[in-house]
């Protein structure tokens, strides 16, 4: 489809850069600006059209593509899927104060999958032995799911305390009790504690073992783990 059939790409100058270049890109797709099996343009071309910096215009390919529109083959190119949003999931119908599910999952995957290196570097015997009677106590199955909750926290925050490092700490202390409140919000969901526990138990032998990417990426897919439970259990509801 030509250039001149499209409808025209206004700048933006909202405050919101990002979604608003989100809201009106979504629009250009239900309308069949762009329709399902296209290509978008390269990110700097749409970043000018958009009159906007690339690092929005990325943002806002991310928000699109979070709402089922869009979908991004690396190296590839970024395709439009569908001219309509599905249901949102979980992750970002959940509040916990003014920040949403989503931006905790995007800072945790940030602090613990560094926090999970960093402890493999530098965990000592006793160190490792207080992880691992963590991981022992969870795996209780007459736990309540309140102390499972609790031991949770105390799991993340032990390996934080192991980096020895006491700005990541503090970081770590700024998100537990939104950490704690959304645990408390998902761990009834089926399979959610089994799931947990294996990927704790993945971590903590990656950090006793001293395997700095195994225990990084075993963080990472921890994370990763919720946000697919969450999103199959929408979709069964």
């Amino acid at each position: 489809m030509s250039s001149t059939s499209r409808g025209r790409i206004e700048p933006v100058r909202r405050l919101k850069v990002a979604d608003s270049v989100a809201e009106q890109l979504e629009s250009m797709i239900v309308r069949g600006d762009f329709a399902p099996g296209d290509k978008l343009p390269p990110e700097r071309a749409l970043a000018e059209q958009f009159g906007v910096g690339r690092s929005s215009m990325r943002e806002a390919i991310r928000v699109v593509e979070a709402n089922g529109m869009l979908r991004t083959d690396h190296g590839v190119g970024v395709f439009v899927v569908s001219r309509s949003r599905r249901a949102p999931d979980l992750s970002q119908l959940l509040v916990l104060d003014e920040y949403t599910v989503q931006e905790l999952f995007e800072v945790r995957i940030t602090l613990e999958r560094d926090a999970a290196g960093l402890a493999a570097e530098r965990a000592t015997e006793d160190e490792t032995a207080e992880l691992r009677g963590i991981i022992e106590a969870m795996a209780s199955p007459d736990l309540s799911d309140k102390d499972f909750v609790a031991l949770d926290a105390d799991l993340h925050r032990a390996i934080a305390q192991t980096t020895k490092n006491s700005l990541l700490l503090k970081l770590h202390s700024t998100i537990e009790p939104l950490f704690v409140d959304y645990s408390h919000q998902v761990v009834g969901l089926r399979g959610r504690r089994e799931a947990a526990h294996a990927g704790h138990r993945q971590i903590v032998d990656a950090v006793g073992g001293h395997r700095v990417d195994d225990a990084r990426a075993a963080a990472v897919k921890h994370i990763r783990d919720v946000e697919r439970d969450i999103i199959a259990h929408l979709a069964r509801d």
